[in-house]
């Protein structure tokens, strides 16, 4: 009796502690329970490969890195059908999982372009002037704290508690396409078995071709913006995702990058 009221007395003073989590307890928390990885990605419009795309998350001892990257043919922005692109988006966070600073660079012939940002006093977005901001000059936004990038807020979202169909939480994300900071809804809508390939080999064609596969678990996020579909994986890491004519699925990074139509 004695064991069964100390267990009764543990519990009750784990849940109390638990409801009382504040929101910076609980971002270190997913900080900690983060994995660093990178997965990679084919990308296709309408069905057709037209590049690549890689997402890591790494760490060391001060901070947390996340790489977001993207070559491929991609439409231009004055009209032409497309032109080669590539797109890198650096995030630096603390150990507390709260954003430091972005950059992002496009590379394009028709106006490349770049976004420089920095979390000032945890509730402002500094978005500074570059040579290459399109005409954009510097600005402020207040936040409703924390603010995550688009790829890292279902990260926060799913390892930030349940993975129950019909979650919801509203989230500060920056929009790179408005230079804003927009506050969607994320929602788990569903949830399903994906095959992925994880490793590739090469065949007689002279391509890169899959060798192995194996399942991953993902939930549907519904909420982010401009239309996009995400299911991502217990971590909030992307599998799939896709938006108007535009997709991304989780394959090896031979099949995504290596094959003659990304070189």
């Amino acid at each position: 009796m004695l064991i069964v009221a100390l267990w009764i007395g543990g519990l009750g003073m784990m849940l109390r502690r638990n409801a009382n989590t504040s929101e910076s307890q609980l971002l270190a928390e997913v900080a900690l329970r983060l994995q660093p990885a990178t997965f990679y990605y084919i990308v296709e419009r309408d069905g057709r490969q037209i590049g690549a795309a890689s997402s890591s998350v790494d760490t060391s001892a001060k901070m947390l890195l996340s790489e977001e990257y993207f070559v491929g043919e991609y439409p231009a922005p004055d009209g032409k059908p497309v032109e080669r692109t590539s797109a890198r988006w650096q995030t630096r966070l603390t150990r507390a999982f709260r954003l430091a600073d972005l950059t992002i660079d496009v590379a394009r012939q028709t106006r490349p372009f770049s976004i420089n940002a920095s979390v000032e006093q945890d509730t402002t977005l500094f978005i500074a002037g570059t040579k290459t901001t399109g005409g954009h000059p510097p600005a402020r936004y207040t936040f409703a704290a924390p603010l995550f990038t688009p790829s890292l807020a279902p990260v926060a979202f799913m390892l930030g508690g349940s993975h129950e169909i019909g979650r919801k939480k509203t989230i500060s994300v920056f929009d790179p396409t408005t230079r804003t900071v927009i506050r969607p809804e994320l929602t788990i809508r569903a949830e399903s078995l994906f095959t992925v390939v994880d490793s590739a080999a090469f065949d007689k064609g002279g391509n890169w071709v899959p060798a192995h596969r194996d399942t991953v678990r993902a939930w549907r996020i519904d909420g982010t913006p401009h239309g996009l579909t995400a299911w991502v994986d217990a971590e909030g890491r992307v599998v799939a995702a896709n938006a108007g004519g535009l997709s991304a699925t989780r394959t090896a990074f031979e099949i995504a990058f290596k094959n003659p139509q990304t070189k």
